[in-house]
Parts: C-alpha cells; sequence; structure tokens
C-alpha cells in the first residue's frame, strides 16, 4: 500500500512539471532553441550552409579583423615575435662581449712580429661581425613578422591604445637600427616616415632624422653614381636628406648655435649646385 501511494505521488509531481515549465518566466528546455529564437539571422543563414563557400568579394567576410578578439590576438603574435627578435640580439651582445673579454685576456706567446697581432685582431673583428650581422639578420625575420601582424590590426579604437603605440614603436625601432647595420639604408625610409607618425614627440627625437638623412642620402648618391631614376627623383632625396639633417642638428645644437649655422650653410650651397643648370 505505501508503494501505491508513493508512485502515485511522483506521477503527480511529474504531470506538474509542464505547468511549472509553461508559467511565465521559466526557464525553457532546450537552451538551443531560445539561442535560435534569440539570433533569428543565424537561423536564417543555417538554410544557406555551404561549406565548401569561398567568397570571390572577401570585403563581408573579412569584417571580422575589426573586432577586439582579432585585435588581441595579432597583438600577441606581434609582441612574441618582438620578443623572440629582441631575444636573439641580447643572446648576440652578451656572446661578443664574452668574446671581447677572453680574447683580451689571452696570451699570445707565438706571436713574434706586430703583423701578426695586426692579422690575428683583424680575424676577431671578422669573426664578431659575422656573429652580430647572423643575428641581426634573424632579428629582422622576426621584427618582419611582427610588423605584419600589427599591420593586420584594423580596429581603430586598439590601434589608438597605447600599448600598440608602443609596441609598434618598439619594433620599427629595432627592425631600422638592425637593417640600419646591416647595410640596407633605402629600406629604412618608409619605416622612419612612419615612425614619426606615431607620435607627434617621436618628431622631436634626433636619431630618426639622422636616420633619415643618411637613409635619403645613400639613395641621391646611388642615383647620382648610375644615373637612375629621374631627375626630379634626385632632387627629391637632396631635399629630404637635407631637411632631416638641419632638423637632427636644429634638435641637438638649436638654430641659434654655431653647429646649425654650419650645417645650413653646407645645405645651402648642396641646394645650389642641385639647382644650377648645366652649362
Amino acid at each position: 500500500m505505501k508503494k501505491l501511494l508513493a508512485a502515485v505521488s511522483i506521477l503527480a509531481v511529474l504531470a506538474g512539471v509542464p505547468a511549472l515549465m509553461a508559467q511565465p518566466g521559466a526557464k525553457p528546455a532546450d537552451p538551443k532553441a531560445a539561442e535560435k529564437k534569440e539570433n533569428p539571422a543565424e537561423e536564417k543563414e543555417a538554410k544557406w550552409y555551404n561549406p565548401d563557400y569561398r567568397p570571390y568579394v572577401a570585403s563581408f567576410d573579412e569584417l571580422y579583423k575589426l573586432g577586439d578578439d582579432f585585435a588581441n590576438n595579432k597583438f600577441r603574435l606581434a609582441l612574441s615575435n618582438y620578443q623572440t627578435g629582441r631575444s636573439i640580439l641580447d643572446k648576440m651582445r652578451e656572446e661578443v662581449q664574452r668574446n671581447k673579454e677572453e680574447w683580451a685576456d689571452a696570451k699570445y706567446l707565438n706571436e713574434k712580429w706586430y703583423w701578426q697581432t695586426i692579422d690575428r685582431k683583424m680575424r676577431e673583428e671578422r669573426i664578431l661581425l659575422e656573429k652580430k650581422n647572423r643575428a641581426k639578420i634573424k632579428a629582422v625575420t622576426y621584427f618582419t613578422r611582427a610588423i605584419n601582424h600589427l599591420d593586420e590590426i584594423q580596429n581603430r579604437s586598439f590601434r589608438e591604445k597605447q600599448q600598440m603605440k608602443d609596441l609598434t614603436a618598439s619594433v620599427y625601432r629595432d627592425w631600422i637600427i638592425a637593417q640600419y647595420d646591416l647595410g640596407n639604408l633605402p629600406q629604412t625610409i618608409d619605416l622612419l616616415e612612419r615612425y614619426l607618425k606615431i607620435d607627434p614627440a617621436f618628431e622631436t627625437e634626433i636619431s630618426p632624422h639622422k636616420y633619415l638623412a643618411s637613409g635619403y642620402g645613400f639613395k641621391e648618391a646611388v642615383a647620382e653614381k648610375y644615373n637612375k631614376g629621374t631627375e626630379a627623383e634626385r632632387i627629391f632625396y637632396k631635399k629630404n636628406k637635407n631637411k632631416h639633417l638641419l632638423r637632427a642638428t636644429e634638435l641637438k645644437y638649436k638654430k641659434d648655435s654655431p653647429e646649425y649655422e654650419h650645417i645650413l650653410e653646407l645645405v645651402n650651397r648642396d641646394e645650389i649646385i642641385a639647382t644650377k643648370p648645366s652649362p
């Protein structure tokens, strides 16, 4: 009898469940069904499901790149590549310093002639230069990857964040320094110009203008030596070389200094020769 009463009670409870679920404010039994009701657009898109779809015009399908998730992911990848590049350079400099100290403490008893000492020192310099260049080439690869990741961030609000500006500036600086040391002066120009636009304060730094003066000066010298490009292009290189040379001098010595007057005289002479018509 007791078992019969218990069974009746359970049936009564189960019978009341649908009524409870039907009450206003109760949670639906199927969360997916509720999600579909809340996202009617996605429900309609499900009718167009096509795993082989490849957009011919990709503009709409690339809108996800404007989102925070995409920006954060690209930022993390850029930071990781930048840190790897920095680590390569730091280890190289430690190794170079260690080599210098070891060579300085070593005794070279077999060197009887002066030319033997000179030959050894030149050999040591070649070894160090090779280590430096090898590390810088490898680091540039990682810095370039970091720049590519940063360039892919199209989220405007994210690009205005200070952490984004700081990382971008750091990557640009180390990329420029490494490329310049490797002799790739013309390649530094574009990134130097971009660096100056990251923050107005960067325009007041001396080094970017010195590097730019060298980069434009190199392009001008190559154009004149090999008669490359148009006359207008060569004048463009010259004017930009002189502009950044003057700006660097102004920032370091001020306009009323004898150093600035000296550079201004050289620039004026350079400009006059450039515009003087050929006989």
